[in-house]
């Protein structure tokens, strides 16, 4: 889908749920808004977070839901290391930025009940610094809120703004406490009380399951029923936040088992009932508890995959300190030449039998060849195939605990190497040393022919 596609559908879509709330907008005024909104989703590094994404999470059929997920990642600053510049003026007025860091302005320069609403919303004050953790969400929620008050009621743009602060991902709750839903109910009420809004209860109950709905479906990657999916949809959130490896020629060993490690911890960190929420029947318990047992399902199978993929990544770098310290991970794994990779010198793997379903279903996918993957090459996949059917699954979670000490340098590559079979290390070893051999010759018959 080109540009041109893309604007088109942008201002159909937001045509017809502005229509649909019964306000009307002039062609102008879409069409400017629209190419705000294209301008920040087809960002050069917008992967995942790109128009498909909203693509997806708008067709609920439901108004509110479809403009909130319009505006909900305009600013991502982890993707596009700023905030664009066509989106400025509306944070201008509230947002002060002081050596590197975002701050919400001690004092306005003039009354804004909009802007106040969408602070009250998040929680946030004047004079706030604000967090990672939720900045994107607030930053585009506020954005949003300015567009939409020229045309919009603020009972309407404070329904979009309370699902847009839903979007914040993988919140802890604090034994005790009210669940995120709640917690955001109370605040809605409360801001509703403060600026005569008008809404009932039962419109605040609506939009809170509305946010919930729309909230689900943003992560519903998670609980993807194709695992593959889900592993598809990882390599595009890693391409998103370390932009060195987009260059598959530039890019080391070392800055791909750096992104790979960092995104491991991540996805190992996070707890699947924290992911999805609940509130009110939306989604009923029968749902929920499935999109659970799905999410876990899928985690599991990325703990081990993931850990297949770092543990086969740290030998090399290992290795590979003994000749350079810097390689390029395309010089092992070249797609341009059928010697120029080490898997034309590593014997046929080992037969191994799954123990279980979850190692099956990781070795089918360490043996697949990712569409979506932007530079892990099928032959690095292959390598962690080789490396998995070599050892087992149990060692290989065992073996990821000394990557760590690897990397923070407790240990250093001999004594890290030194926790392998001899018998593995030694192969590897002499399939780069054919590999080099290989390169050499290579490099003596260019000179000769000239």
């Amino acid at each position: 889908m080109n540009s041109a596609d893309y604007f088109y559908q942008c201002r159909q879509i937001l045509t017809t749920a502005i229509n649909e709330l019964g306000f009307l907008v002039t062609d102008k005024k879409i069409c400017e808004i629209s190419e705000l909104i294209l301008e920040s989703m087809t960002g050069k590094w917008r992967y995942f977070h790109s128009f498909e994404h909203i693509l997806m999470v708008s067709k609920t059929g439901d108004s509110l839901i479809t403009l909130a997920a319009l505006f909900h990642d305009l600013v991502y600053l982890q993707i596009d290391n700023k905030i664009s510049f066509h989106l400025t003026p509306y944070l201008n007025p509230f947002i002060v930025e002081k050596e590197g860091v975002l701050f919400i302005k001690s004092n306005l320069d003039y009354q804004d009940n909009c802007g106040e609403i969408v602070l009250r919303i998040f929680d946030l004050h004047l004079g706030d610094k604000l967090s990672p953790l939720n900045q994107n969400e607030f930053l585009s929620a506020l954005i949003a809120a300015k567009i939409l008050e020229s045309f919009l009621p603020l009972s309407i743009i404070t329904r979009i703004v309370t699902m847009i602060e839903l979007t914040i991902p993988f919140r802890k709750i604090i034994t005790g406490e009210k669940s995120i839903p709640h917690q955001l109910q109370q605040r809605l009420t409360e801001v509703n009380q403060e600026f005569n809004l008008g809404l009932n209860n039962a419109e605040i109950i609506l939009t809170i399951s509305q946010a919930v709905k729309f909230a689900n479906i943003d992560v519903g990657g998670f609980a993807s029923n194709n695992v593959s999916d889900f592993i598809n949809n990882t390599w595009l959130l890693l391409a998103e936040t370390n932009h060195d490896l987009i260059d598959t020629h530039k890019y080391t060993i070392k800055d791909y088992r750096f992104s790979l490690a960092k995104t491991t911890l991540f996805l190992n960190s996070l707890s699947p009932q924290l992911i999805f929420h609940q509130y009110n029947n939306q989604p009923n318990i029968l749902e929920f508890q499935e999109l659970v047992n799905i999410t876990r399902y899928n985690l599991t199978i990325s703990k081990y995959y993931l850990a297949t993929k770092l543990v086969s990544i740290s030998i090399l770098e290992a290795l590979c300190y003994r000749f350079s310290a810097n390689i390029s991970l395309s010089f092992l794994f070249d797609f341009s030449h059928k010697y120029l990779s080490i898997m034309n010198f590593l014997p046929s793997s080992k037969p191994y039998h799954p123990q279980n379903e979850i190692e099956k279903q990781v070795l089918i996918l360490l043996d697949s060849e990712f569409d979506c993957s932007l530079y892990d090459s099928f032959k690095n996949t292959l390598f962690s195939s080789f490396i998995a059917k070599y050892l087992s699954f149990t060692e290989i979670l065992n073996y990821q605990t000394k990557c760590y000490l690897f990397f923070d340098n407790q240990l250093d590559s001999e004594e890290f190497l030194r926790f392998f079979p001899l018998s593995l290390i030694n192969i590897i070893s002499e399939a780069i040393a054919k590999l080099l051999m290989e390169k050499q010759k290579a490099v003596i018959m260019t000179k000769n022919e000239k």
